[in-house]
């Protein structure tokens, strides 16, 4: 895999396994509870996560196959792209975010059906960079609806630091769920 897109790649799938980790051992039934009528148990944000990473899987496959259609080019630049978002990092930081009603979860999900949800849509990710490797894809632009204008491997850093920003949910949730 291509330098720039494995460096990205590597920071999604960590930021996976620090989601992973952190519900590792707690019961299932403490993890579709809620901590608050109007909040989401672990189970709905683990779903809020497949159906975010599904969207940018399908965003990256459809807006690779155009690029490729349009004659993109090849990637030369090895140079790590991760500081490229660090100005969206700060945004984010200090946003209070609502997601939109599209990445809502179902309310009373399983935990088994969200975390095989959650296999699904990483295998859904993978085959889009895949399909998307060896190309330059920092010139593929497509609007964030917050943050604006992101390259696609903006779109795969955002992808891990919303999975970061929610495993701190998660773990503020378990505090407040009582086992």
């Amino acid at each position: 895999m291509h330098a720039r897109l494995a460096e990205t790649m590597s920071f999604v799938e960590e930021k996976r396994r620090e989601v992973l980790r952190s519900i590792e051992g707690i019961p299932g039934d403490r993890l579709c509870r809620r901590a608050a009528t109007d909040g989401w148990s672990v189970a709905e944000i683990l779903e809020h996560l497949r159906m975010v990473e599904s969207g940018v899987a399908r965003l990256i496959t459809k807006r690779v196959g155009q690029a490729k259609e349009a004659g993109l080019g090849e990637e030369k630049s090895t140079a790590s792209v991760m500081p490229s978002f660090e100005p969206y990092s700060a945004v984010l930081e200090k946003a209070v975010l609502q997601s939109p009603a599209a990445v809502q979860p179902r309310a009373n999900i399983d935990i088994n059906e969200a975390l095989e949800g959650l296999d699904s849509s990483r295998e859904a990710l993978r085959a889009a960079v895949v399909s998307a490797n060896g190309l330059s894809i920092g010139e593929i632009k497509h609007t964030h609806a917050i943050l604006g204008e992101l390259d696609l491997y903006q779109w795969l850093i955002f992808l891990g630091q919303h999975e970061g920003r929610h495993k701190k949910q998660i773990e503020r949730t378990l505090k407040s769920i009582p086992e």
